[in-house]
């Protein structure tokens, strides 16, 4: 027994050394490393990597990964500590002004070029980034021991796609793509334009289609004088899809799936109060509007400034009307004023519910809801909370205080609802879409990203504006839009624009036009500016060369209401609550 055991064990070994000596004879594969840039060598590497996509996480990882491929280490630094040799990573929108990436790269497509001894990874968008970077730890490969590097000629548009299916490509044969845009809240746009009508209605169809095959399910579907507006969900996944038909553009918008709610009208609930529109009372000349459901909710538009100011204004200079006066502007009398409101109306016994939507980030409208939900976060529940912000460094502001003074104001808003609600969830519409509450629907009509690629140099160029139908009367609220943002609803919309009840153009000032008031011919405006200046201001009375809108309101329109005291029109009557 033992001479057998000693004679399988001498077999064994004689086998490991005789297949180690045919591993010996099998020569290893040549990878010419001339056509390779060495990037590690001896566990060491002079690159660095500098990433401008906000994910930092990710970028912790692939540095990661390569150290336990490579065994050497890939600092992370700002571009100003890159040296020599760097690893570049951002979307090929921040990647442009290298010139060595291209611009236009579609979402679903990513490049990796060497260039002058730099690698740079561009991404259609920065929501790919982990399959990107997937792509290029593949690239980086063993050319000889101790020595890793990538191929020079790795240049080239690929479709990321191939690893991941995120959303499909439009396909048209006329649509002129645009590169991608970051849009704010997670959110990318791209646009194409130019499209041949002739053919695009069959390929927006076609489009539809693709994304139903890709898993996407349709939420909701709206179609306004032949323009068409879509959102389909996939898991935690949005693609929303603009068809301005009528300025013959398509365009894709892909996120994270923020709230969206009913996707049908909500028409099971108990009727408490008339339904109503105010204007809240202020001590400056603000936006801040209370829409009553008749369910006794409400919806809060926008707010008002943040801080006490005094200060003199004039107006009509030049004129022999001209005047000057005094503001004193005091927050917390508007904020009590704010909250008198919600107080007095809501139902016997019930906590205020709250909607709060804001028009856009402008320190007139942003800056006090953040201190009224500290101050009054215990007396009201905020049950939503629904904007569209862009990123205000992307839309080429120009004038102001700053965008990062402007980003601020924003970031504000959206970390104090979380702070003092964090149970409330968060909507980011998008146009077309409809938010349904208890007999109440209120339908975007115009957002920032709409606008783009045309820069938005004024803050009010990226103002939204949206409508609410409630006991049969429409209500439209325009916040500041702008000349600009005003002709494309004109364009698009055209006589569906009709409403019963306006909130004119800033504050009643410029913003407005003829043609815009003309097809929503209220019967009710509403001036978010104090007395004085809805009384005596020559904008406002129309009156001034260029304001020839305001003067149409004024002869057209029987009701007005201006800012300087709290006033509210029943609905559907349109009579004043006294």
């Amino acid at each position: 027994m033992k001479n057998s055991v000693l004679f399988k064990v001498l077999a064994l070994l004689f086998g490991i050394m005789l297949l180690a000596g045919c591993q010996e004879n099998v020569p290893e594969e040549v990878i010419p490393s001339e056509k390779y840039i060495r990037i590690t060598e001896n566990k060491n590497t002079e690159y660095k990597i500098v990433s401008y996509i906000q994910d930092k996480t990710l970028v912790s990882n692939l540095a990661t990964e390569l150290l336990i491929k490579t065994g050497a280490k890939f600092e992370i630094v700002d571009e100003a500590d890159a040296g020599q040799k760097a690893i570049y990573i951002g979307t090929a929108q921040q990647l442009a002004n290298k010139g060595v990436i291209s611009s236009e790269l579609a979402y679903t497509t990513y490049e990796i070029k060497v260039d002058n001894g730099n690698i740079y990874v561009a991404m259609g968008m920065d929501a790919v980034a982990k399959e990107v970077f997937t792509r290029l730890n593949e690239s980086i490969i063993k050319i000889e021991d101790g020595v890793y590097g990538i191929d020079k000629n790795v240049s080239g548009i690929k479709n990321v796609a191939e690893i991941s299916s995120i959303v499909p490509e439009f396909k048209t044969n006329s649509g002129k793509m645009l590169e991608l845009y970051e849009s704010g809240s997670g959110n990318y746009e791209i646009v194409y334009q130019a499209m041949n009508l002739t053919y695009a209605d069959q390929e927006v169809a076609a489009y539809e289609k693709a994304l139903q095959d890709a898993g996407y399910t349709l939420f909701q579907e709206n179609e306004v004088n032949r323009n068409r507006f879509v959102t389909y969900t996939n898991g935690d996944t949005m693609v929303h899809c603009n068809y301005f038909r009528n300025m013959r553009e398509f365009r894709i918008i892909y996120g994270p799936k923020s709230y969206l709610g009913s996707a049908t009208p909500i028409n099971d609930y108990e009727k408490k109060v008339t339904p109503s529109i105010s204007i809240v009372g202020a001590t400056d000349s603000v936006l801040c509007m209370v829409y009553q459901a008749p369910d006794g909710s409400f919806v809060i538009i926008d707010g008002g400034y943040g801080t006490d100011r005094t200060y003199s204004w004039t107006m009509n200079d030049g004129y022999d009307d001209k005047m000057t006066y005094t503001i004193k502007r005091d927050i917390d009398k508007d904020m009590e004023s704010l909250w008198s409101l919600l107080e007095s109306r809501a139902p016997a016994g019930q906590k205020p519910q709250v909607t709060w939507m804001m028009t856009h980030g402008d320190p007139d409208h942003i800056c006090l809801p953040p201190l009224f939900m500290k101050k009054y976060q215990d007396r009201f529940d905020l049950n939503l909370v629904v904007y569209n912000f862009p990123i205000i460094e992307n839309v080429g502001l120009k004038n102001g205080e700053g965008a990062a003074t402007y980003q601020a104001y924003i970031d504000t808003f959206i970390n104090s609802a979380k702070k003092y609600f964090p149970n409330a969830p968060h909507m980011v519409f998008h146009t077309g879409q409809k938010l349904y509450l208890p007999g109440t629907e209120i339908e975007f009509l115009i957002a920032a990203e709409d606008y783009w690629p045309h820069t938005m140099p004024w803050m009010n160029d990226t103002c939204a504006a949206w409508r609410i139908t409630s006991a049969g009367k429409t209500i439209f609220i325009t916040g500041d839009c702008t000349v600009s943002l005003n002709n494309q609803m004109v364009g698009l919309y055209g006589d569906y624009l009709k409403s019963d009840i306006l909130q004119l153009n800033h504050h009643g000032s410029n913003g407005g036009t003829l043609s815009f008031y003309k097809l929503i011919r209220p019967e009710v405006a509403f001036w978010a500016c104090e007395d004085n200046r809805f009384l005596y201001d020559r904008q406002r009375l129309g009156t001034k060369p260029g304001f020839e809108f305001n003067k149409y309101i004024r002869e057209t329109v029987e009701h007005h209401y201006s800012g300087s005291y709290t006033h509210t029109v029943l609905l559907p009557s349109l009579e004043e609550e006294k």
